[in-house]
């Protein structure tokens, strides 16, 4: 499973690469043609705020991944090892579960909204919780997983 989470960590790490080169690149674009050219790129505003999103989804996983949450140890530093175990797994199973419900509830949202359109893009306005759905699910299994398997990661 550490395998198949490593891969996916990898892909979603590639992938950001591309999002944040896509937002910068568009938002130049944008700012140029605006105040250089004075003129405007119609779909650059959705684009960039699609990366933003996509950007903070994907990276909330990878956060995850690397441990790189916020983390309140003020209560379980002060219980016995066996305990401060025990409750660190219940808080990674209620984040893994918080996490699906996340996944869960945008895919329905996101179904209810795909025939809507953006403003400016012949896209459904759907997309913008695609990468809700996948960073939280990707965050659910890692949390799982840590929940499951002494040593693993998030």
């Amino acid at each position: 499973m550490d395998r198949i989470l490593s891969g996916l960590d990898a892909a979603i790490r590639a992938l950001l690469v591309a999002i944040v080169s896509v937002m910068v690149a568009v938002v130049f674009a944008q700012v140029v043609a605006r105040y250089g050219l004075n003129a405007s790129i119609s779909w650059a505003d959705e684009i960039a705020r699609l990366a933003f999103v996509a950007m903070v989804f994907l990276g909330i996983s990878v956060a995850v991944r690397a441990r790189a949450h916020i983390g309140i140890t003020l209560l379980a530093e002060a219980l016995p090892r066996p305990a401060r175990a025990l409750l660190h797994r219940l808080v990674l199973a209620t984040c893994a579960a918080l996490s699906a419900l996340v996944a869960w509830e945008a895919w329905l949202i996101a179904s209810e909204q795909w025939d809507e359109q953006m403003i400016s893009l012949d896209l459904s306005a759907g997309w913008f919780l695609v990468p809700v759905i996948a960073g939280m699910a990707v965050s659910a299994l890692h949390f799982a997983a840590a929940a499951i398997a002494p040593g693993a990661r998030a």
